[in-house]
């Protein structure tokens, strides 16, 4: 398990604000006993790093099938303010075009 996430529940783990300088909000991961065993450090970084985007509401959030990708994790979603936020491409995948 990584060090600095905390368990809320049966299913959900937080990225505490503080995890990396500069978040915004939380992350929240959702895996469970098994899953989190296998997370990888540099996912839960990227959960981190995309809780620091400019206009990030709520909750940077990694589904179960959380790895490492480019900026998001795979598996990474976020809400961004309509006015504040940011398009990032990394949220989509560099694999679509």
């Amino acid at each position: 398990m990584v060090e600095g996430i905390r368990r809320i529940d049966e299913t959900h783990w937080e990225v505490p604000i503080g995890y990396k300088p500069g978040m915004r909000v939380p992350g929240i991961i959702y895996v469970d006993d098994i899953l989190i065993k296998d997370i990888e450090k540099q996912s839960v970084d990227q959960v981190a790093n995309t809780a620091t985007l400019p206009g990030i509401i709520r909750a940077s959030l990694a589904m179960p099938d959380i790895h490492t990708g480019y900026g998001f994790p795979i598996g990474g979603v976020a809400a961004m303010d309509l006015k504040e936020g940011v398009v990032s491409p990394g949220g989509v995948g560099y694999d679509i075009n």
